[in-house]
């Protein structure tokens, strides 16, 4: 009787502690949720300027920490901090772009204008929306442009792709290359790659006084090799991309823009030129795909955070 009983109190207290360890997960689960939208967003004025859009945050317990982005693989491509609030009982969410972290416009720093929204918006699996109107800041907090947000939920975009891409590879009608290339799903995912072309700047803004690159191919190796220059000075010389890392830890005098020159010394055997390059500032990341032909060249510049 008594062996029965310490085996019951065995079996109570790992259920207790299951029991425990299950509250604390769901706790933690319910507390921090992803969001991902993709969409637009309409400039007030006579054009109705209209700008792909998309942000990313997290919510933990009502607060809201991301990034946005805006002009998406496009020549003004920027990417935003964004912080902000949600209410659960009013469905309240307001969020506010900060810190430039890149961009591929030529715009200075100081003429950014910067989205602001509030709005009731529910946000919930499959079916979230974004929508409402914005208003426009500088830096400074003095008012620039106006406009409206209209986006919609990434699981919901995805899941109306994957249907339209299943009726596209079922037709007979379109060849083989061409499905490839109309794929809504590959085409929504390279929308996420921060990809720089030809005679294409990104320009970054630096917190700290070092850099560290990593080079590499995020892909199959197919002897992609470039040319890296720091500020016209050669340091990385017919370098082959590889699937191992390549490591560059330099520092930097940020009181003059320190531009980085990628040169496609080749196309491998699958054109074009690729390398994923990896930028370490401190606590964050900046990544990107260059993208290039033969003798061309694509540049980041690293410039002082105002």
């Amino acid at each position: 009787m008594y062996k029965h009983k310490k085996i019951l109190l065995k079996k109570m207290k790992f259920l207790n502690n299951s029991i425990v360890v299950f509250f604390l997960v769901f706790n933690l689960t319910q507390a921090q949720s992803n969001y991902e939208f993709f969409g637009a967003i309409k400039l007030n004025g006579n054009d109705k300027t209209i700008i792909t859009y998309r942000i990313v945050f997290e919510e933990n317990n009502g607060i809201i920490k991301g990034y946005s982005i805006s002009d998406l693989d496009g020549v003004h491509e920027t990417k935003n901090t964004i912080t902000g609030t949600y209410d659960r009982k009013t469905k309240q969410l307001s969020f506010q772009e900060k810190d430039i972290l890149y961009t591929k416009s030529k715009f200075s720093q100081s003429s950014f204008c910067f989205v602001n929204f509030t709005g009731k918006v529910k946000l919930v699996e499959k079916v979230s929306k974004v929508e409402g109107n914005f208003k426009g800041l500088y830096k400074n907090k003095t008012k620039c442009i106006d406009g409206t947000v209209a986006l919609v939920g990434s699981t919901k975009i995805y899941n109306l792709a994957g249907r339209v891409n299943k009726k596209i590879q079922k037709s007979k009608r379109i060849d083989q290359a061409t499905k490839e290339k109309s794929n809504p799903l590959a085409i929504l995912d390279s929308l996420k790659i921060n990809k720089l072309s030809k005679d294409q700047n990104l320009s970054v803004f630096w917190e700290s006084k070092n850099v560290k690159i990593q080079i590499y191919d995020a892909g199959k190796e197919d002897g992609d090799a470039i040319n890296l220059y720091h500020n016209g000075k050669l340091i990385l010389e017919n370098y082959k991309v590889k699937l191992e890392k390549k490591t560059i830890s330099m520092p930097l005098d940020l009181s003059i823009p320190n531009e980085f020159k990628i040169t496609a010394v080749n196309e491998g055997t699958i054109t074009p030129n690729t390398a994923k390059i990896v930028l370490y500032d401190d606590g964050r990341t900046f990544e990107l795909l260059s993208s290039i032909k033969k003798n061309e060249s694509a540049f980041i510049t690293i410039l002082k955070k105002e």
